[in-house]
Formats: structure tokens, C-alpha cells, sequence
């Protein structure tokens, strides 16, 4: 019933977004949280054979569920689920080079079909224009598989040496020690090398310490975030800081002859110099988002429609490099996990309106001032903005009040500040 077929490149099958849905879906205690550790794995050439070819496998058995899906509904009329198709694999795993891999594995992969399949049709529901109907993995495009572990399993880490079930035993470098007890394995091969990454169940955190402030966030470019407590944190122009190297690395890549061993080398520079990045403007988030939850028992923060903005051609480049809806979700993870309130509040207006008055008036994104011509008010428009965010949210009326059980509340969290 599953076939290899012939595959073209597309899309990773997992993304940052469903790795964080699937997180949220193992969390099943009050008591407890889902936290995943990553480490890269220093693994010799057997283990690395092994691990390709466990990769190749589900990338595989992800073709094949997805031909056959599409295959079924040309036939049919109807469509296939992950029950039935767990149904088909059952049996094709009478086959001998089935039943040479691990079940755990193959499953992984036709939950990502049908991951895929509800993305698309929730896009469709949703009216999108293009909603991206699931498209068959390349080699290139396919480099995660994972494997889940039963309920109660004792560390797979013994000093610096990791063991995964069906496939070995290699040497992991310690960034930090690993907690809690492993649920799953994700193993996944990235520019620089093979990283492992153990999603543990640990004990909920405790709440952080009540500080007695509160602030509003507006994003922007010019800054990358302006407080209303008037702080602000500096872009850090992650793309613009690296784009000479980039451009050089890319103008090399198109000067090689396709297939060529000399142009997998330069993908390859080119692939580590975007993963530095990525890096780079991940380490920013994490921590400009550690300050501002340690700091603040109530955060609020605009509710943007980031992929509207995306459209405008003259500032895509510079919103896509500042990644706000990156930076939202990490801080409404960590004050969940700290016992901070978190609330984002509509974006209309924010910087239209007097933060003191309520005057409203029109303010081109070139005026960086905003004078108010009926209460006299001067105040930089990011400034003036974040206050107005803060006031939506009614973090004023609270701490004015004096009142912090509303800050104290919090739900679980996906990961620990």
C-alpha cells in the first residue's frame, strides 16, 4: 500500500509551529509542563549512516501517504485519516524493508500528513487565497523524524552519551543538564550538523516574584520596541548586519554548476551563514524577553496582523528580519511560566490616538512626534503608542488600584524562562 514515489522539493514537513502544537498536546498534568532540551549530537559515520537512512525512510512513508491520499480521493471521491492509514501501514509492515524500521517513526510521519491536511483545509475555511494544498517532500526539504518513548522513561542520557531505541548509542555535546522524564526524540539535521531534541515532562515552575509593575509594548523598526515606561530596546538589523556576507556567499552559490560538488559546498556556506542568523536574532528574543518578564508582572502588547503588513514591498524585508510574532509568542510562554499576565489588545489607533487626552489625529509613519493640538502634549509616537497599549490592556487601573491577583495568574507553560 505505501510506495516510495518520486518526490520535488517543498516546504520542511515540520515547522517551529507544529513542534510547539505538539508540545502543547502532551502537556496532560496541572502539575506539570512540557520542556524540550537540544543538544548536538557528535555521532560517527555508522551512526550517521543510520540516522540518513531512518531519515530517508520517513521522508519515504511520507510521500507514499500522501499519493495515496491523493490517489484515494481521484478513485473515490473521499479522503483518507490518520486512523486508516495507520491501518495500512499495519499491514504493509508484513514487507520485509517495512518492518526493518521503526513503527514509532513511520507513524511520525503520517501524523505530519495529517497535519498538513488540516492546515489546509483550516486555510481553506479560512478564505486564504493561496491555502497551499500538501505538496510531496524533497531530499533537501525533509530533515526531521522523531520517535516517541512510552510513558515513564528513565533519562536516555548517561554522562555525555545519548541511547535512542532502534538506532544507537552516540556522544551529545551537555549545553545543559537534561530534566525531567523524556516523552519524545526528535532528531534533526541542520547546516552545521545532526542535533537531538529531547521533549521532557517537568514539574510546574514556580510563579516569579510580584515586582509591581506593569508595562505596554509597540513594536516597530526604527526601535524594535518601545515600553511605556519610555525604555527602549534597540533593533538589532540582524539581516542587515549580516547581508554582505550573505550576498557574497549567494553570488558565489550562482556562479557553481548545478550538481556540481563545488555547489554543494557553497549551499552549504550559504545555509550556515541564514542558520547564524537565525541564531543571532533568536538569542536577541530570548533575551529581551527574559528581561521584560522578569521584570513586569503585567505585559500587554499589540494584536498585529503581521502577514497584512508582510504585503507592503518596502517593509517586508525589515519586518520579516525583527520577527515580532516570534518575539509575542516567547513572552506570552515565559510570563505563562513565570505567573505573569499577558494580554494583547487591538492595534487601531494605538498611535493615532493621545495617550493623555484621547485626541485622535492622522500620523504618517514619517512623523516620529506626536503633538497633540488639544491637550498640547509632546511625546514620541512609540512612546505614546506603547501608553495607550497599556491602558487598552487596564494594566493602569489595575496597579493603580493597588490590586495584583489578577497579575498572580497563570496557566502552564511549553518552557522555562
Amino acid at each position: 500500500m505505501f510506495r516510495p514515489v518520486e518526490s520535488i522539493n517543498s516546504q520542511p514537513a515540520l515547522t517551529k509551529g507544529s513542534l510547539r502544537k505538539a508540545d502543547h498536546t502532551m502537556a496532560n498534568s496541572k502539575d506539570t509542563t512540557i520542556k524540550t532540551f537540544e543538544y548536538k549530537m557528535r555521532m560517527n559515520e555508522k551512526f550517521k549512516e543510520v540516522c540518513e537512512r531512518e531519515l530517508e525512510h520517513s521522508r519515504q512513508i511520507y510521500n507514499a501517504a500522501l499519493a495515496e491520499r491523493i490517489d484515494c480521493y481521484k478513485t473515490t471521491g473521499k479522503g483518507l485519516n490518520f486512523i486508516e492509514q495507520s491501518r495500512h501501514l499495519t499491514e504493509a509492515r508484513t514487507l520485509p524493508d517495512v518492518k526493518s524500521h521503526l513503527r514509532t517513526i513511520q507513524s511520525d510521519a503520517l501524523e505530519r500528513v495529517e497535519a498538513a491536511y488540516q492546515a489546509f483545509f483550516r486555510r481553506l475555511k479560512e478564505g486564504v487565497e493561496k491555502p497551499g494544498f500538501p505538496r510531496f517532500k524533497g531530499i533537501d526539504r525533509y530533515h526531521t523524524f522523531s520517535l516517541k518513548l512510552e510513558a515513564v522513561r528513565a533519562c536516555p542520557i548517561k554522562g555525555d552519551k545519548i541511547t535512542i531505541p532502534g538506532i544507537g548509542s552516540c556522544r551529545v555535546r551537555l549545553s545543559r543538564p537534561f530534566e525531567g522524564k523524556a516523552k519524545q526524540i526528535r532528531i534533526t539535521r541542520r547546516a552545521d550538523g545532526w542535533y537531538v531534541l529531547l521533549v521532557s515532562e517537568i514539574p510546574k515552575p514556580e510563579p516569579l516574584p510580584a515586582t509591581g509593575e506593569s508595562a505596554g509594548i509597540d513594536v516597530g523598526i526604527k526601535s524594535f520596541a518601545v515600553l511605556s515606561t519610555g525604555e527602549e530596546i534597540e533593533n538589532p538589523r540582524c539581516i542587515g548586519k549580516a547581508e554582505k556576507e550573505l550576498k557574497k556567499q549567494q553570488r558565489r552559490l550562482a556562479r557553481k554548476i548545478r550538481g556540481s560538488k563545488n555547489r554543494g559546498k557553497s549551499r552549504s556556506k550559504v545555509a550556515l551563514a541564514h542558520l547564524k542568523v537565525s541564531r543571532t536574532r533568536k538569542d536577541f528574543h530570548h533575551k529581551a524577553s527574559t528581561y521584560i518578564v522578569r521584570r513586569f508582572d503585567a505585559i500587554a502588547v499589540e494584536d498585529l496582523n503581521i502577514k497584512g503588513l508582510l504585503k507592503n514591498p518596502k517593509l517586508a524585508k525589515a519586518i520579516a528580519d525583527v520577527a515580532w510574532s516570534a518575539f509575542f509568542t516567547m513572552i506570552e510562554v515565559k510570563a505563562e511560566n513565570a505567573g505573569r499576565r499577558f494580554e494583547k489588545v487591538p492595534a487601531r489607533f494605538t498611535s493615532q490616538d493621545c495617550s493623555q487626552c484621547g485626541h485622535r489625529q492622522k500620523m504618517p509613519l514619517a512623523v516620529r512626534v506626536y503633538q497633540c493640538p488639544s491637550c498640547g502634549l509632546v511625546i514620541d509616537r512609540d512612546h505614546n503608542a506603547a501608553i495607550n497599549i497599556s491602558s487598552r490592556a487596564g494594566l493602569a487601573r489595575i496597579y493603580a488600584c493597588g490590586d495584583l491577583s489578577e497579575v498572580a495568574e497563570a496557566g502552564t507553560a511549553q518552557q522555562a524562562i
